[in-house]
Formats: C-alpha cells, structure tokens, sequence
C-alpha cells in the first residue's frame, strides 16, 4: 500500500483506476467533487498527514492505493494486444533509479499517445508514491506493465510486429527517422545508458541531434523528445 497526495494525482486515481483505490482522506472542500460522489470519504486529519512527506504538498487531500493493483503482467497483457498499426508507441524503460525521471516519462508518454509504460520487475526504482506524484496522476491513464526480463520482452514485441528503437548517444539522428511500424522505444539507465544485450535487442538505436553546448539529455527528456517525433508523425 502507497499514499498518494495532491489534488490531480488522488482525482485521477479514484476516476481512472478506482479499483487501486484503498480509502481516501480529504478536507470538506472536497466533498462535492463529482468524482468522490458515492464514496466513503474520511476527514483527513493531523494523524494521516504526519504519515507523509515533510515536504509533501497534499493540498487537502490523501489517498491509500494499491501498487499491485495498478501493475500488469507482461504474460497476459502480450495476449491481449491486437495486431497493432504504425500509430501504436510503447516505451520500455531499463534499469531507471529515479522516481522522478519514471514519473516525468510517463506523462510525457500519456501526453504524446503511447500505449503501455514496460517497467522491469527487478530493475530499477519501480512504480512508487513518488512517481504518481511527478506524473500528476496521468499514471491511471495508461497500462504500467511489469516485465521479468526486459530483453525477452523486446524480442516477444517484435514478433508482434513492433520496431524497437533503444535511444543512445551514438545512434541514428532522431529526427530523420520514419516511424511506419508500431514502436517501442527502450529509455537506457541515467547514468550508464542502455546495456549491452538490451542494446543487441533493439532494431535502431536513435540519437536527439544536440545543437548547444550540452552533450545529452537527461532520461525524462530524452523520451520525451523521441515520444514528441513519434506523435508528429502518428498523431
């Protein structure tokens, strides 16, 4: 179980994914909204809000949910995939540490029209609090699918048809790039990238051509300018 705080992101949930939803504390300003209407709203009080962050910004209103709940198994969720055309995006992140980059790419990925966020089972800071909150609740809003081993992944999306693209440094330049096949895009580790087996798994490694001084770009923002290429095309 999680808390999650803050209007957009406890909003989200309940008219999203209601069934992650455990119990939701909230001052009486709340008490009208059309989306709580029928729910067994509990006043939030000093106890629940000592419960959370120091720094937390919560503006009123708190929610417990269910991580679990919200994830999908890898297995089931490559059954229910359909033959997919070119306007079909997922993305893939590998071995990503911070709650903050997961939750940033994803609202980039809900803003651009992608499919599914692939997160690793074992690698990586996984699906928190934190990155409910960073991804203003656009997290309900989109399929978080788990997957064991993210390179067999790959492999099992590209006998579906997919094109996988892992973004690095040394790719192709982005914006030269046609996307006609469904599209995965794989988002390598902070500090250390893509590895080399996740690397060997993808079709086309992309680069984002850097006009500035600047050598790269941090994860979040490296997605979200591949997702923005991808959506212009897709759109």
């Amino acid at each position: 179980m999680e808390k999650i705080y803050g209007k957009h992101a406890v909003l989200e949930a309940v008219a999203k994914r209601p069934d992650c939803v455990l119990a939701v504390y909230a001052d009486e300003r709340y008490y009208s909204e059309p989306v709580l209407q029928g729910l067994s709203v509990k006043a939030l009080g000093k106890d629940m809000i000592m419960k959370l962050p120091k720094d937390a910004v919560h503006q009123g209103i708190v929610a417990e949910i269910s991580i679990e709940k919200l994830l999908h198994d890898f297995k089931t969720w490559k059954h229910e995939l359909a033959e997919k055309d070119a306007a079909t995006c997922v993305v893939a992140l590998a071995e990503l540490n911070d709650p903050q980059n997961i939750g940033a790419i994803i609202r980039s990925a809900v803003a651009f029209g992608a499919s599914a966020i692939l997160v690793q089972e074992h690698r990586g800071a996984g699906i928190t609090a934190a990155t409910v909150k960073v991804s203003v609740g656009t997290i309900f809003a989109v399929p978080i699918v788990v997957v064991a081993n993210l390179n067999s992944a790959l492999k099992d999306l590209q006998g579906k048809g997919f094109w996988v693209y892992g973004l690095d440094m040394e790719g192709e330049p982005l914006n030269k790039e046609h996307f006609t096949k469904p599209t995965a895009i794989v988002v390598g580790n902070e500090a250390e990238g893509l590895r080399e087996k996740t690397r060997e798994h993808c079709d086309t490694m992309l680069a984002i051509p850097m006009a500035g001084p600047a050598e790269s770009l941090n994860a979040a923002s490296a997605a979200t300018v591949a997702l923005y290429a991808w959506s212009t095309q897709n759109s």
